[in-house]
């Protein structure tokens, strides 16, 4: 089958590698499409992707899949042909198959899914909580297979929203306007977030950002971006920062920007994994918040937003491309700043 596969940092190619075959616990998934993920996708291209070793090339690309099901392992309970699903595997992660590893390997043909729940019932307590099989699953029946790979990044982006708690009537600016700093207008809103304040430096994607919740929107180019931030907030600065571009300048600016007593949160995943903790023109009480998100938990509801029409997925999504050999196309498309989310048609 074919699959697209970085052989090393700095390139791109589709080759020809085994179809995986599944195992009793396993369902095999012909893949329809695949998103291209802006920050672990194009790190793990870059070779500056800290959860992927350096070691492990060549890797299969590609973690945001959408497939249906096309067979089934004997013991598998919980999927059947037919079902669509979520992040489907070519080679799953930690493993390798004739010396190519695995990016998770949604940029395929085919890939499969665990079955976690049959697994358990065997006696492996130890997956009951698998990092990888818990992501897997079944998308509603009726989603479009586009949006069905799109609600696997919003949900992530959703998840680490709604965990930041109640946010009824607090302030937030998002510093970035990619996908993920659009997506927190729209879940910030749900949660109750006023205002909601959106800094960045596209004129456009700032407007985008209005059409899907944001208040207000600085330009980081034309404007002090913490005097903005008070001017909008009585002087008082926002109660919380949304770290969305996993950079260390627009971090430092989003820590200018809080409230005395106010919360930096960290979406971003910056290269290396650092921020720098500048504290001039910080309040004197402030703290800074990791949050994991857990998609698999809020996919569901995400979900029955986009189907009911909540969320606007033609917003999102700005990019289709047809066919695995796109994907150099559309890692130059992305690099370049006109993608807000795209994603490969694969069959």
């Amino acid at each position: 089958m074919d699959a697209v596969v970085i052989p090393e940092p700095g390139h791109v190619e589709v080759r020809r590698i085994a179809k995986p075959r599944p195992g009793a616990f396993e369902a095999l998934v012909r893949i329809e499409t695949c998103g291209l993920c802006g920050t672990t996708d194009r790190h793990i291209v870059e070779g500056t992707q800290a959860h992927h070793p350096k070691d492990q090339y060549p890797a299969v690309l590609g973690h945001e899949s959408v497939g249906t099901v096309v067979e089934v392992g004997e013991r598998v309970t919980s999927f059947k042909p037919g079902d669509r699903v979520t992040r489907a595997a070519s080679i799953f992660p930690g493993e390798q198959r004739d010396d190519v590893y695995s990016a998770w390997g949604g940029f395929a043909e085919y890939g499969l899914v665990r079955d976690v729940t049959a697994l358990v019932a065997s006696g492996r307590e130890d997956l009951r909580d698998d990092w990888v099989g818990s992501r897997q699953i079944i998308a509603p029946e009726g989603l479009d297979p586009l949006d069905a790979a799109l609600a696997i990044s919003l949900s992530e982006i959703a998840s680490w929203t709604w965990k930041l708690g109640a946010l009824g009537a607090q302030s937030m600016v998002i510093g970035g306007t990619g996908l993920a700093g659009c997506a927190m207008c729209v879940f910030a809103r749900l949660a109750g977030a006023t205002p909601i304040i959106a800094m960045g430096r596209r004129d456009d994607r700032l407007e985008l950002m209005r059409q899907l919740g944001a208040d207000e929107t600085i330009n980081s180019r034309e404007q002090d971006v913490p005097e903005a931030v008070r001017a909008l907030t009585h002087g008082v600065g926002a109660a919380w920062f949304a770290e969305a571009t996993g950079v260390d300048e627009v971090f430092v600016t989003g820590l200018r920007c809080l409230a005395p007593g106010g919360t930096a949160a960290i979406y971003g995943a910056p290269v290396g994994y650092r921020y720098t903790l500048a504290m001039k023109g910080a309040p004197g009480d402030f703290a800074v918040r990791l949050v994991c998100p857990e998609e698999h938990r809020s996919y569901a509801r995400v979900c029955s937003l986009l189907m009911s029409g909540a969320i606007d997925a033609t917003l999102f999504r700005t990019h289709v491309w047809d066919g695995l050999d796109q994907l150099p196309t559309a890692l130059e498309q992305q690099a370049a700043g006109a993608v807000v989310k795209g994603f490969v048609r694969i069959g």
